[in-house]
């Protein structure tokens, strides 16, 4: 390549070979459009259709009305992700204080424990209801507020399947409604007294509904009857004889 004007020879360091050469300064070029695909373009060219390709943008993805976009630098995000990360708890961390999340929250792991005396209490708020759990003296109190309190569980897992409903504690009279079949029992899955809305079944007998006693009170029918309706309830066994 050679300036206009001037004639190069052999070995001038003015000239620059199309291949093995580096130039050392600037090559300025004429200040206007590229003609064709493989023209080299100027710097002012370029930053004048990046400006206008950038305006063209802003422009259509502001045509709701939203606000300006809020740019930052590289330096800038890596400072926010270690701040944000400085405020979250690493493995067995504790968060102290009032810790606020707002739309449905998921805790993950299996299991959630709380020792109430040093993590105090906590609230769910809803949209005019409201669930906490809170240390009341040596105990801790399940509260509603807002709305009835429903105890429920569904079969599937992440909440699919048959919701099956067990509890219901009514919000504005003291009343509490046990629904499906309540069994008492001493341990877990053992024998006890069973009851359901229609049915009761006592020291581990089957549940049956509420018995007819029949027969003459004059005789031993009607004795006969209401020992086999206690025996069916499971209330006495029936060791009499005829």
């Amino acid at each position: 390549m050679t300036a206009t004007g001037y004639t190069s020879t052999t070995g001038d360091a003015r000239k620059v070979s199309k291949t093995g050469d580096t130039m050392t300064g600037e090559l300025v070029l004429p200040d206007s459009s590229p003609d064709s695909a493989l023209s080299a373009a100027t710097k002012g060219y370029v930053d004048g259709v990046a400006a206008t390709k950038a305006s063209t943008v802003h422009a259509a993805s502001h045509a709701d009305g939203g606000a300006d976009e809020v740019t930052l630098t590289q330096d800038q995000i890596t400072g926010l992700v270690a701040a944000l990360a400085a405020l979250l708890p690493k493995a067995g961390g504790t968060i102290t204080g009032t810790l606020t999340v707002e739309g449905y929250t998921t805790l993950a792991g299996g299991q959630f424990n709380s020792d109430f005396a040093a993590f105090g209490n906590m609230t769910l708020i809803g949209t005019g209801k409201s669930v906490r759990f809170r240390r009341d003296g040596d105990g801790v109190d399940v509260e509603g507020s807002g709305a009835a309190t429903v105890v429920s569980v569904w079969s599937g897992a992440g909440f699919t399947g048959s919701q099956r409903t067990y509890l219901r504690l009514e919000a504005d009279q003291q009343l509490a409604q046990a629904v499906g079949a309540w069994k008492f029992c001493d341990a877990p899955f053992g024998a006890g007294h069973t009851l359901t809305g229609s049915t009761a079944g006592f020291f581990g007998a089957t549940p049956v509904a509420k018995p007819t006693v029949t027969g003459s009170r004059g005789g031993n029918a009607a004795v006969a009857s209401l020992l086999t309706a206690l025996a069916n309830l499971g209330l006495i066994t029936d060791g009499s004889s005829a």
